[in-house]
Formats: structure tokens, sequence, C-alpha cells
């Protein structure tokens, strides 16, 4: 895979891939499936791995004059699908950030509850 528009074709598949599992990724949040977003989280960063590893590539074909225009072009539209997975992301994390802050004020809830009813039980005067 050494010729440009083979490695472009390829990166542009793997950020569809990415930006497709961040969907994904939202939709389990706001359903409360943290399993399945665990495992969405997860091959997204896969994908994004390889798309690194091709942009990497890419930037070694930026050296030549003749494609620095079409390279410019081709950064630009990656770069308005990362800012779009950057959007979800931030609407994920809002999410889990929220279902964090329930879990504690309900585990906060719970203890000062059984706090509360230990003060009742009087079997464990002496």
């Amino acid at each position: 895979m050494n010729n440009l528009p083979e490695i472009q074709e390829t990166l542009i598949l793997f950020l569809d891939k990415s930006y497709g599992l961040t969907k994904d990724a939202l939709r389990y949040v706001q359903n409360k499936e943290f399993d399945e977003l665990n495992t969405a989280l997860d091959n997204r960063e896969r994908a994004i791995g390889i798309v690194e590893s091709l942009s990497e590539k890419i930037s070694l074909h930026g050296k030549d004059v003749t494609l620095v225009d079409s390279l410019v072009a081709f950064n630009n539209q990656v770069d308005q699908v990362i800012e779009k997975i950057h959007a979800m992301d931030s609407i994920i994390t809002s999410c889990l950030e929220h279902e964090r802050d329930k879990t504690q004020f309900e585990i906060a809830k719970t203890y000062k509850t059984k706090e509360n009813f230990r003060g009742y039980n009087l079997n464990n005067i002496k």
C-alpha cells in the first residue's frame, strides 16, 4: 500500500468506521447499555489507531510539492469528520459523568440510610 490514493481510501474507510462506532457509542450511553458501550469504544480505539498510522504514511507523501494542494483539501475533509467525532465524544463524556454523579448519590444515600437504621437497631446495645 504505497500509492497515495489507496492509503487515502483506506484512511477514509477507517475514519468512517470510527465515526460509526462513535455514533453507536452515543446511542449505547443514552440507552445505558454500558457493556455494548465498552465494546464499541474498544473497537473505535483500534480503528483510530489504524487512522493514525495511515495519517503518518500520508504525511510522508506531503513532502512532494505536486501533491500539497490535494493533501491540504484531503486533510480539511478529515478534520471535519474528526471535529464531529470530538463533538459526540463530549456528549458521551457528559452522559457518563451524569451517570457517575447519579451513582455516587445513590451510594451516599444508601450509606446514610444504613447508618440511620443502625441507630434504631436495639439488638446492638450492650
